[in-house]
């Protein structure tokens, strides 16, 4: 493989990550279920594949890494009514959520991005509640916005009053990472400053899997492992995946929470090679030597390789990719492979929830970056008999147990490459690289106590939230508390019901916040109409003529006051990941049960 010449094009950062699978409603509950090894696969509830017809092929039974709640949403949260949300695909539902759990996880506050060029591109596998409609022959006006998928993107653009490019993008498996690819594009072109790249998906009728099933793709034990000797089709799984993504000086000129950078990103289809639901060797090897060359490194500097892995024929013709790859690129050869041992781990999330499909490479990517920050490559849950071939005593290496990856001494980078391919051939390779080192506490450290506001929709919601931040601040390597009280203040939305502690350690604020969770009072804890509030808001008078103090109760009284011009010094410190998405409060929403009798309204209001 020839180098280029140029230089490499700048880095994009993932400032923000959202995610819903299969045992995990969220990153911290998904990184559990990856680093023990868990399989959140089980049998497919009667009447959820309506029409299941394998025909010939016998399915001892039918598995899947199934949402324990697909039918959930917060419609008024989304300002969507009953009936609308009903017949609307739980994929597009999905999305939504997850595009706002993204925006806190990057500490963006929505109402500050409403009539930006932000972009949102969604990859898209099918729509099954579409499919269950047509079965069941009922339809209704409110279906036409709720299942066309042109409007995975264009309610999330709607909702948030987005004004950049918003697409939905079909390539089959690899839709996710195509659509990532299209952000990358772009970002780098300087078409939109700030893109939402998402997919999901929902597995509620029979005519997929029945088609599956007969044509050899689908799994009929439901039990198969990638790479394993007893593989024999793929296993379904369903959620979703969103990811904020932004140009590395711009992320970091806005003090963001950078989690990884994206150093490229390649597409390609096969072509004529490996049939037409196939892949080949050849293809891939080009794949990802073509997206190493824009990162400007050697295929060899990946230690670790996120793959496609489905269970497949196509497991052992991704080893042999990488490895041909490994031997056409000319500096490979002169450099051990990045990752611990001198190896190149190959590893695959749909071991552990299934194959989200149209998300799946999202996932993927989603599950590399946990792994840069967690150091750690999770093991492949239940391989414990390897394809006979597979791997030698070569670079590459199948990770049948965990492999610490920590940080290295000398600060080198650590990278991941991530395998996306289509059922139709159009296929997807995106390299990544762990998150430039921690800058450092540059930014001064107020004088006195510091303000943390937290709000949610109900008091259930406020205590969730409480508990939620509680639990992060008492993680082995907590968030400076400056970047914790401003990104509170400026990295979310106010909610009508209202909370505010003032404090100046660790320790008090966590003990507050553990009141708040627990509905009890303290004394360093603010609610509005409280008897102990003036106390509190008291500490917020000294310095500044009691600007600090006048901002807090009107806050505290519903206002929206502008916090910054009141923070307690000159250097505004970086925003951070709190791990504190908002609990939406789902009911279900299901069009051939929850039918009111409301009329939609017309036009654009829903």
């Amino acid at each position: 493989m020839k180098r280029a010449s140029t230089d490499p094009p700048v880095p994009v950062a993932v400032i923000g990550m959202a995610c819903r699978t299969a045992g995990a409603d969220d990153l911290t509950e998904l990184w559990g279920l990856f680093a023990g090894g868990a399989r959140a696969i089980g049998t497919v509830p009667e009447g959820r594949w309506d029409g299941l017809d394998p025909g010939r092929v016998t399915v001892a039974e039918a598995r899947a890494g199934l949402l324990e709640d697909l039918a959930g949403f917060d419609a008024s949260f989304f300002k969507i009514s009953r009936r609308a949300a009903a017949w609307a695909d739980p994929q597009q539902r999905i999305l939504l959520e997850l595009a706002w759990h993204a925006l806190e996880d990057a500490g963006v506050n929505p109402r500050q991005l409403e009539g930006a060029p932000v972009a949102v591109f969604t990859g898209s596998f099918a729509s099954e509640y579409r499919d269950r409609m047509i079965r069941s022959g009922r339809v209704d006006g409110a279906a036409l916005t709720g299942t066309l998928v042109t409007y995975l993107a264009n309610r999330v653009s709607y909702h948030f009053d987005w004004k950049g490019p918003s697409l939905t993008l079909d390539t089959g498996c690899s839709a996710g990472m195509s659509a990532l690819a299209l952000a990358v594009s772009g970002l780098r072109a300087g078409e939109f400053p700030l893109a939402m790249v998402s997919a999901a998906s929902a597995l509620c009728d029979g005519f997929y899997p029945s088609a599956a099933f007969r044509g050899g793709a689908l799994s009929p034990t439901g039990r198969s492992t990638p790479f394993s000797s007893r593989h024999d089709g793929y296993v379904r799984g369903e959620g979703g995946v969103c990811l904020l993504l932004k140009p590395l000086p711009e992320a970091l000129r806005d003090g963001d929470p950078v989690r990884a950078l994206i150093l490229a990103s390649a597409t390609a289809h096969d072509g004529r090679a490996g049939g037409l639901t196939g892949t080949d060797a050849d293809s891939q090897a080009r794949l990802i030597c073509r997206a190493a060359r824009t990162a400007g490194i050697p295929v060899a500097a990946l230690g670790h390789l996120e793959a496609h892995g489905t269970g497949t024929a196509g497991d052992a013709v991704e080893v042999a990719g990488l490895r041909r790859a490994l031997a056409e690129d000319r500096e490979s050869a002169s450099v051990p492979a990045g990752g611990p041992g001198g190896k190149i781990w190959v590893g695959t999330a749909k071991a552990n929830v299934g194959h989200l499909e149209a998300a799946a490479g999202l996932l993927g990517v989603v599950k590399a970056v946990l792994s840069l920050e967690h150091g750690l490559i999770p093991a492949i849950p239940g391989l414990d008999e390897a394809l006979p071939g597979l791997v030698d005593d070569g670079p590459v290496a199948l990770a049948d147990h965990p492999v610490p990856w920590p940080a290295t001494a000398t600060g080198a980078a650590r990278r991941v490459g991530v395998n996306s391919f289509g059922l139709g051939g159009s296929n997807a390779h995106v390299i990544l690289e762990e998150a430039p080192q921690s800058r450092s506490l540059a930014w001064e450290v107020p004088a006195g106590p510091l303000v943390f506001p937290l709000s949610g929709r109900t008091e259930q919601a406020l205590r969730l939230i409480a508990g939620r931040l509680e639990r992060k601040l008492g993680t082995p390597a907590p968030p400076a508390l400056v970047s914790v009280s401003w990104t509170l203040q400026h990295g979310r939305t106010a909610h009508p019901v209202r909370a505010l502690i003032v404090a100046d350690a660790l320790p008090e604020l966590r003990a507050a916040l553990t009141a708040l969770a627990e509905n009890r009072p303290h004394p360093l804890l603010a609610l509005p109409g409280s008897p102990v509030a003036p106390a509190v808001l008291n500490d917020l008078r000294a310095g500044d003529g009691g600007a600090r103090h006048d901002t807090a109760v009107r806050w505290l009284a519903g206002d929206t006051p502008c916090w910054e011009k009141t923070w307690p010094g000159t250097v505004r410190p970086p925003r951070v990941a709190l791990d504190t998405p908002y609990p939406f409060d789902h009911a279900p929403h299901w069009f051939d049960t929850d039918l009111p009798d409301t009329p939609v309204k017309q036009g654009r209001t829903e």
